[in-house]
């Protein structure tokens, strides 16, 4: 079954992939934003925009170094603990085998997670654990194939201006949304999504509030959960941006700035608040950590914070939402949301992680129960239950590994790489910290996921090839 613009995305993507790999890279990275975009429903699985563009990107760079005789892999600490990782992933299946029947694990089946979470199954083998397998395996590839192909710093530049725009867009969308349902025109928006799903869209309406139907926006990147991580990822660019000194590679930063937060403001998400806080704690520590190397540039995003946390504190008490103050609806909703039911509850969430660690994770602390044969509510715990130590301590040697690299050329590069570099470096933090806490296994299938640690190891690798070269590059602009 076919989206209705997924008709339109294959017929491209086919003259896509004639033209080459960069037209496809290019419309990947376009997609990662729009994380909702669903092209075809093969039965298994759902095939969505980014991965379609990205399956036939790889599958293009695949034969072009092939053919060309250039090498299919490109010799990295980064992509050597990439492969390790994901070797960990399949070598983790036997575990599934081997503790079957012996461990009960919340599997893809039994229904919603107030219902799995109390009625655990027998843990098995099956064709889950290989569909599942199937997401780091592809962005494990795509990691490495966008690496090596964004090669200068105008691809980089050019990255980062989709990121933006695509948070950009996603903001729009969410303020669009907010307009057509107080105007009484909100079927319009439903079925302008409806296009970009296979199926119902399943979109539900915003509450209401003194300022209109705004709060708890779905978008093409997502339910409100996903459209502020998305979210997230433009504003940390930007802030980056806007924090180190230096020509700016954003256009407008301050209107686009204000823009995204007002959106995550808007948003009404838990995992967008807990996001933001994290941003703006990171804010005031990394000038200085990332290499600023002054104090006066710590204190400057610390009153820049303060004065607008001032601003939009003062202009959101004026606000009310289901007939509450601000502030007031705030601490009801997500006061309700955490001890309430649900997957969203903080009571759900901290059971399923106690059950997580103590039945499922130490029954196979080293290699897990299998990639995929445990269903968790925090991306932490799925990784730590499905491949033990080991696979967790692989996957953060990998990012921490390319955030050190994005920081060494923070603090060793001149000019827009150097801005590159902190500006991929400085969402890092707040973006992993967030889908660690507020994510789940999906955090594996998210396309920002890759092509934000695709930007922090593209700066370092271009920064590389510059000081084996510099006729390469222009390290001074």
């Amino acid at each position: 079954m076919v989206s209705p613009v997924g008709y339109i995305m294959i017929l491209a993507a086919l003259l896509l992939f004639f033209r080459g790999r960069r037209a496809l890279m290019w419309a990947t990275l376009l997609f990662v934003s729009f994380f909702a975009v669903e092209v075809v429903d093969i039965g298994v699985t759902t095939i969505y925009g980014f991965q379609f563009f990205g399956v036939l990107f790889i599958a293009r760079s695949s034969i072009d170094a092939i053919w060309c005789r250039t090498g299919l892999v490109k010799p990295s600490r980064a992509n050597v603990l990439a492969a390790l990782f994901l070797s960990i992933c399949f070598f983790s299946l036997p575990m599934a085998v081997a503790k079957a029947g012996v461990v009960e694990v919340y599997s893809e089946g039994g229904g919603l997670w107030m219902r799995k979470m109390y009625n655990p199954v027998a843990l098995e083998l099956s064709r889950f654990n290989f569909t599942q397998l199937a997401y780091p395996t592809f962005g494990i590839l795509l990691f490495h194939f966008l690496v090596m192909e964004i090669k200068s710093r105008d691809d980089i530049r050019k990255v980062v201006d989709i990121l933006v725009m695509g948070s950009l867009v996603v903001a729009g969308m969410s303020i669009t949304a907010g307009v057509l349902y107080t105007i009484g025109q909100g079927e319009v928006y439903s079925k302008t999504l409806g296009i970009f799903a296979v199926g119902e869209f399943g979109a539900k309406g915003p509450e209401a509030g003194s300022i209109g139907r705004f709060f708890r926006t779905y978008t093409i990147a997502g339910e409100p959960g996903f459209t502020a991580v998305t979210l997230l990822v433009g504003t940390g660019l930007v802030t980056g941006d806007f924090l180190k000194k230096g020509k700016s590679l954003v256009s407008w930063p301050m209107t686009k700035l204000s823009i995204l937060t007002l959106a995550i403001l808007i948003n009404g998400s838990t995992t967008g608040y807990f996001g933001a806080g994290l941003l703006i704690s990171w804010s005031v520590i990394a000038p200085l950590y990332l290499g600023q190397g002054s104090i006066a540039d710590v204190i400057r995003p610390f009153v820049y914070v303060l004065v607008g946390l001032l601003v939009v504190g003062g202009i959101v008490s004026t606000i009310q939402v289901s007939g509450l103050g601000f502030y007031e609806w705030l601490n009801t909703y997500h006061i309700a949301k955490l001890q309430g039911e649900g997957a969203g509850s903080g009571a759900t969430r901290l059971y399923v992680s106690w059950y997580t660690l103590k039945n499922v994770f130490l029954s196979s602390p080293i290699l897990g129960v299998g990639y995929g044969s445990h269903l968790s509510l925090s991306f932490v715990t799925f990784l730590l239950a499905n491949i033990g130590v080991l696979g967790f301590g692989a996957f953060l040697a990998f990012i921490y590994t390319v955030f050190r690299n994005s920081k060494k050329t923070a603090k060793k590069a001149k000019g827009t790489l150097e801005k590159a570099a902190f500006m991929g470096s400085f969402v890092f933090v707040p973006f992993f910290g967030t889908l660690f806490i507020g994510k789940s296994a999906v955090s594996m299938l998210f396309g920002l996921t890759w092509a934000v640690i695709a930007l922090a190891e593209a700066t370092y690798q271009v920064y590389r090839r510059e000081s084996r070269d510099p006729h390469q590059g222009v390290p001074t602009t």
